[in-house]
């Protein structure tokens, strides 16, 4: 409504325009209060300002969701900032709402150290009278009833507030209610002027910093990480425009590592619910689903719907048929990037229920043999190893089948523990056989310790009875397991994928000290089925892969002409699927008839996966990135330890030390390497909220760190790793 000396604006509940989705769950309201000084320029300043506000706080898709906004705005005297306090409902903001302030005016601060915000009649002399103080303002919201709210004053000596606001927060403090996020940011320090236009763009170039390289992947933020986007965008803004902002700070905060409903985040999008409820304590998450779907599809990107495994029938067969028989273990193994988790992988995602009811993906059930499709919810838990330790590991596993630990036993035998919780589940869990998928053994660093800690407690419930009697480990881990499992209790199907050697060759043992992996699980299991992914027939069926993932090429539709492409690459890259695929992207990206008779091309494809990068990395030019620069920042996540590197400061960081020199843009030429051509050579994770990245395959990884050895050495250390 138009009050008599300013304007009041209501929001509301505006829809989101196309392709928008509201930042997150919470109910919010967004106060705008602006004071204008009738100058052009500074009004335009403040449009700005608000369009990256409203934006932010952005009203939900239906009531209850995102912010309801209401604006001041140009009140001309005193009254009329009251009058907006009264009739906004600021002060009566429930405990509920999510309360965020934005206050954008020119102010000053008084000889008593007391800030005002300048309206249009305020005397400069008479402050105290025609002034508005503004912590009457920042007050209003503070001593609401809401339990989180947020305060931006952006104005001339902003931080001149905080004295007097620590003074009055005192009486914020309320005995037996629930603890209260209150956060007070000021954009500008003693003598400085008002950000205009400069805080709208340190607002926005924030905004889209967290929306990629800050990687955040829960709703909300906290108010540090709030205040680490701000500054990072006011250090960009200095260096590109030559200024010396000196950045926001703080005045009054909360928590600073508790993420707070005021704060939404730029990036977050919710998760599709990917299994039914029924299932989702045992299921897997939806990153965890997307995990199992890279690897089982065979697909080059998260955004590919393609389903490309569509071969590899007899070991298909196997597994369907092991995943519908008695208990047991069945061990899948091969040499690097031979297949193994494709393999696991499709049996696990084709046993979801609601992958199988998803429209996206109804081909890709309904095109395979019914003999290589396993029974709906055949799979309960599937996990991968990869940079797990035992505890971590059984921890994993016994969750998502819904058990506990067991709390009696010491707490700081945390192992033990879930050794005991698991015990309990099978022993008193209805009959029936639960079965337990474990990729990536090779991948953990203390596999031994997971096969003596977790795999073998469980072995009695697979039926592999008497242990205790064939490798050293703790008696009370085996004693009871096969007593119970005869019991008429839960039974075991346990299917393993480990990374090994071609049969014959030297193996590169992992650090047991006594033999590899796999010879280490078949002493524990021997009765256990093995099957292998590099055998006869393999060269089929990377020809079938390459044959999926060319059709539709640009430079052909002619299928005799694809399936010719496709058996010569199947020539060239022996048991590696990984080096198909790469080389398939290379012939989608070109001509692909004139790269096939290009024997420089040929003999890279021969030298695998280090000739095929070379050929990338010689061509990222095209993609407008400097090749050492690119080298570096790929390097760079073979290096990340856990699931992977963040990108937000650590990745480029870890860049330069590797490059040795700075990057200029660095975040800007990550953007480019994740939309280009070595895109493929990175996967990303979810670790602590965050995504990261890491090389696409362990291979991937190990060539990258011995980079740049010559590049025989380099494909002898990847045929080591193998």
């Amino acid at each position: 409504m138009k009050g008599e000396h300013g304007e009041i604006g209501s929001v509301g509940q505006a829809s989101p325009s196309k392709g928008e989705e509201c930042a997150g769950p919470a109910a919010g309201s967004l106060v705008i209060v602006t004071v204008e000084d009738g100058d052009p320029e500074f009004t335009k300043a403040i449009e700005e300002q608000l369009s990256v506000v409203t934006a932010w706080w952005k009203a939900g898709p239906s009531p209850g969701k995102g912010f309801v906004q209401t604006i001041l705005r140009a009140p001309e005297e005193r009254h009329d900032v009251e009058r907006f306090l009264h009739s906004s409902g600021i002060r009566e903001a429930a405990e509920h709402e999510a309360l965020v302030l934005y206050v954008t005016s020119h102010g000053a601060v008084g000889t008593s150290t007391r800030h005002f915000l300048l309206l249009p009649d305020t005397d400069t002399d008479r402050l105290l009278a025609t002034g508005m103080p503004t912590n009457e303002v920042v007050i209003a919201a503070l001593d609401s009833q809401a339990r989180h709210v947020l305060v931006i004053v952006n104005a001339c000596e902003a931080e001149g507030i905080d004295a007097e606001l620590r003074a009055l927060a005192r009486d914020l403090v309320r005995p037996g209610t629930p603890e209260r996020a209150l956060n007070v940011v000021a954009t500008t320090g003693a003598r400085s002027p008002v950000l205009g236009r400069e805080f709208a763009i340190v607002l926005r170039m924030a905004f889209d910093w967290l929306q990629d390289a800050a990687g955040i992947t829960r709703p909300y933020l906290s108010i540090s990480e709030f205040i680490q986007a701000l500054e990072q965008a006011t250090e960009r803004l200095n260096e590109e425009r030559d200024l010396s902002l000196a950045g926001p700070r703080t005045v009054l905060q909360g928590k600073l590592g508790a993420p707070t409903p005021t704060l939404p985040n730029p990036s977050y999008r919710p998760k599709p619910q990917v299994v039914t409820e029924a299932r989702e304590e045992v299921a897997a998450t939806p990153e965890e689903l997307e995990y199992w779907l890279d690897r089982a599809s065979g697909r080059a990107s998260r955004d590919d719907p393609g389903w490309y495994f569509s071969g590899r029938q007899e070991l298909n067969r196997r597994l369907t048929a092991f995943l519908k028989g008695p208990p047991g273990v069945l061990i899948v193994t091969g040499t690097a990037a031979s297949g193994k988790s494709a393999v696991l992988a499709r049996a696990v995602t084709l046993s979801d229920s609601a992958f199988r009811a998803s429209p996206r993906y109804a081909e890709a059930v309904s095109k395979a043999p019914a003999d290589t499709v396993p029974d709906e919810g055949s799979v309960h838990v599937a996990v991968s190893a990869r940079n797990r330790g035992p505890l971590s590991l059984i921890e994993a596993i016994g969750a998502r089948l819904g058990a506990e630990r067991d709390r009696t036993r010491p707490a700081a035998d945390a192992l033990r523990q879930w050794q005991e919780g698991l015990r309990a589940f099978f022993t008193t869990r209805q009959k029936g056989t639960v079965t337990v998928v474990v990729d990536g053994l090779d991948e953990s660093p203390e596999a031994g310790a997971c096969i003596r800690d977790v795999l073998v407690p469980l072995a009695g419930y697979a039926g592999v009875p008497g242990i205790a009697d064939r490798i050293s480990i703790p008696a009370q881990a085996t004693d009871s397991t096969s007593a119970e499992r005869s019991s008429g209790h839960s039974a075991l199907r346990l299917l393993l994928g480990v990374r090994s050697t071609s049969p014959g060759t030297p193996g590169a043992a992992v650090a047991t000290g006594l033999r590899g992996l796999l010879q280490e699980l078949r002493l524990v299991f021997p009765a256990a089925q093995v099957v292998r992914t590099d055998g006869e027939g393999v060269r089929a069926d990377i020809a079938s892969y390459v044959t999926a993932l060319l059709a539709g090429a640009p430079w052909d539709t002619d299928p005799k002409v694809i399936a010719s492409a496709a058996e010569r690459v199947a020539c060239h890259v022996g048991r590696s699927f990984l080096d198909a695929r790469l080389a398939a992207e290379q012939l989608r990206r070109s001509d692909g008839i004139t790269l096939l008779r290009n024997q420089l091309w040929l003999s890279r494809l021969d030298r695998g996966t280090v000739g095929l990068f070379e050929q990338d990395l010689n061509q990222i030019g095209d993609d407008g990135l400097n090749k050492e620069e690119a080298l570096a920042l790929l390097r760079a996540t073979a290096f990340g330890l856990g699931r992977g590197m963040p990108w937000a400061q650590v990745w480029p960081a870890v860049a330069s030390a590797l490059l040795r020199t700075h990057i200029d843009h660095a975040d800007e030429k990550i953007r480019q390497l994740l939309e280009g051509r070595l895109a493929g050579y990175l996967t990303h994770d979810i670790e602590d909220d965050h995504v990261v990245y890491r090389p696409a395959h362990e291979q991937l990884g190990v060539m990258l760190r011995q980079w740049p050895q010559q590049p025989r050495e380099t494909r002898r250390a990847l045929d080591e790793s193998g």
